[in-house]
């Protein structure tokens, strides 16, 4: 991972998160003013059925462990399809 930069990280972090989880949705915001080293992620999978908020992020970070060297704080939002459709429809109403 060294030396791939801001753009490489959420490059290979949006790629792992859409193969290993089937997210239908990746958004990988860099916060840190293009260090890399802060990111907001919004995963949204059915992965996440069933699953409660803990159990999410924990398969996130798996996802993305080799990543997490060079990261120093990451904020994320786990969703399931249902979830972020009912959340996107009330944003617009």
């Amino acid at each position: 991972m060294s030396g791939e930069g801001e753009a490489g990280i959420a490059k290979s972090i949006q790629s792992k998160l859409t193969d290993a989880l089937k997210a239908s949705f990746v958004q990988v915001e860099d916060l840190s003013d293009g260090c890399g080293a802060k990111l907001d992620l919004i995963v949204v999978s059915d992965e996440f059925e069933g699953k409660g908020l803990l159990e999410r992020q924990q398969a996130v970070h798996e996802v993305i462990k080799e990543e997490m060297k060079v990261v120093h704080a990451i904020t994320m939002k786990t969703k399931t399809v249902k979830q972020w459709e009912a959340m996107k429809a009330k944003e617009q109403s």
